[in-house]
C-alpha cells in the first residue's frame, strides 16, 4: 500500500515513551502555600503575531492562551458594538475534558459578562470583537485565569477599555478559605470566582470621618454551600488576590507595547 506523502514519517526504530516518563505523581494539596497565598504567575502579552491581540498566562499548572480578532462589521442595527467570547478546554488539558465540554458554554457566557463591563463597546458601533480562549492545561482556577488572560489580550489589541478585568478564584475547605485553589481543592468544596476592575473604585467618607472603598466587580459566580460570614470574607479575599495580580498584568502589557513601538532613530 503506498504511503501518504503528506504525512511526516517517524523513525524506523523507536523506544517506548514510558521509558522516559516520570512515574511519580505530582504532589497533592497546596504544596506549601498558605491559605491566602496565590500560585506563581507567568504572563506575556502579544504572543501571537497573526492576531490583533493575544496573551498567555500560567498560574501554577494552569495554562491559558487567548487571541482577539476584529473589530469587524456585522449586520446589526445597534449603535453599540458587541463582544463574542469562546472558551474551550483542550482535550489534553485534564482527565475528562471531553465530559466538561457541555460546561464550556456557561463558562463562556460568564467570561463575556466579566469582559463587557470593561470594554467600551460604544466606541465600536455596528462592529463585533471575537475573543477565543483556550485552556491548554487545567490544574485549578482556569476560569479566573481565562478572565485575566482575555482582558490582557483585548488591551494588547488596542481595544479601548475602562480597566483590565482581573479574575481570582477561591475554594471553601473544611476549616478555612483557600485562595487560588488547585483542581483537587475545587472539587472538594464550595467555590467562588470573581472578576474585578481594580482602577474603578470610589472612596466614601463616613459620618465619623472614616473611609470606605467601593470596588467595581464585573462578575461573580458561586457554587456549593456558604454559611455565616464566609461569603463576605471570600469576596474580600478574592478582591485582594485581584489587587496582587493587577500590577503583573500592567507590566506585561507595558513590555508588549514597548516591543511593538519602534525605537527612535538618532538623527
Amino acid at each position: 500500500m503506498p504511503g501518504d506523502s503528506r504525512r511526516v514519517r517517524g523513525p524506523d526504530e523507536s523506544q517506548c515513551p514510558l521509558l522516559y516518563a516520570d512515574s511519580r505523581e505530582p504532589p497533592a494539596g497546596r504544596t506549601g502555600r498558605a491559605a491566602g497565598e496565590p500560585r506563581a504567575v507567568f504572563v506575556r502579552a502579544g504572543l501571537l503575531s497573526q492576531a490583533a491581540g493575544s496573551a498567555y498566562i500560567e498560574v501554577g499548572g494552569t495554562k491559558v492562551l487567548c487571541s482577539v480578532s476584529g473589530p469587524r462589521e456585522w449586520g446589526g442595527g445597534e449603535s453599540r458594538g458587541r463582544l463574542l467570547c469562546e472558551l474551550r478546554w483542550a482535550p489534553f488539558s485534564r482527565a475528562g475534558a471531553w465530559a466538561s465540554a457541555a460546561a464550556s458554554r456557561p463558562a463562556a457566557l460568564l467570561l463575556q459578562e466579566c469582559l463587557e463591563a470593561a470594554v467600551r463597546l460604544e466606541r465600536f458601533p455596528r462592529a463585533e470583537l471575537l475573543l477565543c480562549a483556550l485552556v491548554l492545561e487545567d490544574r485549578g482556577s482556569a476560569l479566573p485565569a481565562a478572565v485575566s488572560c482575555a482582558s490582557l489580550a483585548l488591551a494588547d489589541a488596542g481595544v479601548e477599555m475602562y480597566d483590565l478585568a482581573v479574575g481570582a478564584g477561591l475554594s471553601r475547605g473544611a476549616e478555612e478559605l483557600l485562595l487560588d485553589p488547585e483542581d483537587a481543592e475545587e472539587a472538594a468544596g464550595a467555590t467562588m470566582y470573581l472578576s474585578l476592575l481594580p482602577a474603578l473604585h470610589q472612596v466614601l467618607r463616613g459620618d465619623r470621618g472614616g473611609e470606605e472603598a467601593l470596588h467595581q466587580v464585573s462578575g461573580l459566580l458561586c457554587s456549593g454551600e456558604w454559611e455565616g460570614d464566609s461569603p463576605a470574607a471570600a469576596v474580600q479575599m478574592c478582591m485582594e488576590g485581584c489587587q496582587r495580580l493587577y500590577p503583573v498584568l500592567q507590566q506585561s502589557l507595558l513590555k508588549a507595547t514597548k516591543r511593538k513601538v519602534a525605537a527612535p532613530q538618532s538623527g
